[in-house]
């Protein structure tokens, strides 16, 4: 991480600075003071990253694999061109330089701001940057989470970063000329709790279209498990009312190492692997090759979520095919979510060759499911043989595996779109445990039903031997 602490300090000077300039404009364009906010945003986490590395460069450098540390860099110099363009568009409307490419500029500053606003500064050049420093900033958080940054107890968060005073600088009073040469001052607040995943910025209208893809190696249980519970929780907010609305549109997956469906075979193929070991052989996949029953019965074989849906749910995942990545993935997604940290460098590194075989920037963000709990999601350990205590083994260790998977959906839902799990009702608050069946129906036409009690459990367990005697 040597190479990266010279250009993290330069970045952090160069927000600040931009920052600084942006508090000292009044009567900026709504949309220009909108993208002020976003860089004041963005600082807090660059500061973070900076005193991370400062203080442990060996846990920094340790934290992350040699894809992610590359990925690292790119973001930090794209990082670094959007605040410069954001600079850029500060100084020239403050001075009342129309255009430097034209050297053209007005006498009259209330002149040359309006010329600014309306043509020079076109909302789709300020929108187009915007959107790169709130992309920018949802990545770094991402990679701070990956480091586990916020575990450390002298790292501050961005959630207790003390806002900015209301501006009440008059843009030419001489009073205000040394403002930028003036100390900067640290506005971090010192945080003895960890720090969790800080939300998305705020935006007027939510965008309710986003796009969820799952990706494990050979397309199997992880992403059948990951794929079902989304589905689930998407027809539980939709039936019970959640005070937040449902923001995914699209929820799909696949396997890094399979064939079927597939563009990025050879792409794949020729990527240059952290460690050999990582690269695995391809599997044809197809029709034939569908997730393990034992794995869908943790998900599907309970009474939670018990509704028609379900089964609808059920149906479709038990049935669909192994399928591979595309060269689209990364426009056509949002979020691209993985379950280790190995597939999350093995995902950066397939992003830089698609960005350098389209020329395009990459969109999705791709995120690392097990950071939502502090550790790897990994598949169960399953005993082998047949026999009824094999499969009641192998169950238990699915069903572990399905709460695991759960418990981070959860909580990328709530860090990411403020999602809350809707209050359900009577029997639904059990999640899946056991529960007995009443005989009676509710409105909806599912079966009421009620926790079984010690005694029950008891006499069960008593039948149960009398009738083995």
């Amino acid at each position: 991480m040597a190479d990266i602490i010279g250009t993290i300090v330069t970045l952090v000077e160069t927000v600040q600075s931009a920052v600084t300039l942006y508090q000292r404009i009044d009567g900026l364009p709504t949309q220009m003071t909108q993208l002020g906010k976003r860089i004041e945003r963005l600082s807090p986490f660059l500061s973070r990253l900076e005193s991370f590395i400062k203080k442990r460069p060996a846990a920094a450098s340790s934290s992350l694999y040699p894809g992610q540390k590359q990925d690292l860099r790119q973001l930090l110099d794209a990082i670094n061109g959007h605040i410069k363009k954001a600079t850029d568009l500060f100084e020239r409307y403050e001075k009342g330089i129309l255009s430097r490419s034209h050297d053209l500029e007005f006498r009259a500053r209330w002149v040359s701001q309006i010329w600014f606003s309306l043509v020079e500064n076109s909302p789709e050049k300020v929108q187009a940057i915007l959107d790169d420093i709130e992309y920018d900033r949802g990545v770094l958080s991402d990679y701070l989470a990956l480091m586990a940054v916020d575990k450390q107890p002298d790292i501050p968060s961005p959630n207790l970063i003390t806002s900015p005073a209301p501006k009440k600088i008059i843009i030419n009073s001489p009073a205000n000329k040394n403002i930028a040469n003036s100390p900067k001052k640290n506005n971090l607040s010192p945080s003895s709790a960890p720090a969790k995943r800080p939300s998305p910025s705020p935006s007027p209208i939510p965008r309710q279209d986003l796009k969820v893809l799952f990706v494990d190696p050979y397309h199997a249980e992880r992403t059948a498990i990951a794929e079902s519970l989304l589905a689930l929780f998407r027809e539980l907010t939709l039936l019970y009312k959640s005070n937040t609305p449902w923001r995914i549109s699209t929820v799909s997956s696949a396997g890094f190492f399979v064939e079927n469906s597939s563009d990025l075979v050879p792409v794949i193929s020729s990527l240059n692997y952290s460690y050999s070991s990582w690269k695995k052989d391809f599997k044809p996949g197809g029709p034939g090759d569908v997730p393990k029953p034992e794995a869908l019965k943790a998900i599907f074989d309970n009474n939670w979520a018990n509704y028609p849906f379900k089964n609808a749910i059920k149906s479709q995942i038990s049935t669909r095919p192994s399928v591979g990545l595309t060269k689209d993935v990364f426009k056509k997604y949002d979020y691209i979510i993985v379950f280790t940290k190995r597939e999350h460098d093995n995902m950066v590194k397939l992003k830089e060759a698609v960005t350098a075989m389209t020329k395009e920037r990459q969109r999705a963000r791709v995120l690392h499911l097990g950071v939502y709990l502090g550790g790897e999601i990994v598949y169960p350990t399953l005993a082998k043989g047949a026999g009824e205590v094999i499969e009641q083994t192998n169950r238990h260790e699915w069903n572990k595996k399905v709460a695991q998977i759960k418990t981070a959906l959860k909580e990328f839902l709530r860090q990411e779109m403020r999602w809350q799990m809707p209050e359900l009702p009577g029997p639904e608050k059990n999640d899946g445990k056991q529960i007995k069946d009443t005989g009676e129906k509710d409105a909806n036409g599912v079966k009421n039903k009620k926790k079984e009690s010690g005694k029950d459990k008891v006499n069960a367990a008593g039948k149960a031997k009398g009738k083995g005697s």
